[in-house]
């Protein structure tokens, strides 16, 4: 049974349901809403930009052996230790991702 989550991080929230595929194995289905600060690479310049992203995400409890699984699937698997899923890293991890790609600031 899917159990819900929900996160804020400034003006970003973060929310969804993780239900677990197999012993090890969990699927994060989310939705991270809201705007974040970025950087402008021609103009060096910071700006808000508004962010409606559908995420499905996976979660191991343990190191994630893909050589031992049986699934023909290419994803990456998020490793976590001791049943706790850090979902406060997660997002951080999303926001750390957007902001190191190439942005340009409309109207530059």
């Amino acid at each position: 049974m899917p159990k819900s989550f929900s996160l804020q991080k400034g003006d970003l929230s973060f929310s969804g349901e993780v239900k677990r595929i197999d012993a090890k194995l969990f699927e994060i289905q989310s939705l991270l809403h809201g705007k974040i600060s970025l950087i402008c690479d021609r103009s060096g310049e910071e700006y808000q930009e508004q962010i409606n992203e559908n995420l499905v995400l996976f979660a191991s409890n343990g190191i994630w052996d893909k050589q031992s699984q049986n699934k023909s699937d290419d994803f990456d698997v998020i490793e976590f230790f001791e049943g706790f899923i850090d979902f406060e890293y997660i997002l951080q991890s999303e926001i750390d991702s957007i902001q190191m790609q190439y942005h340009i600031k409309e109207g530059d």
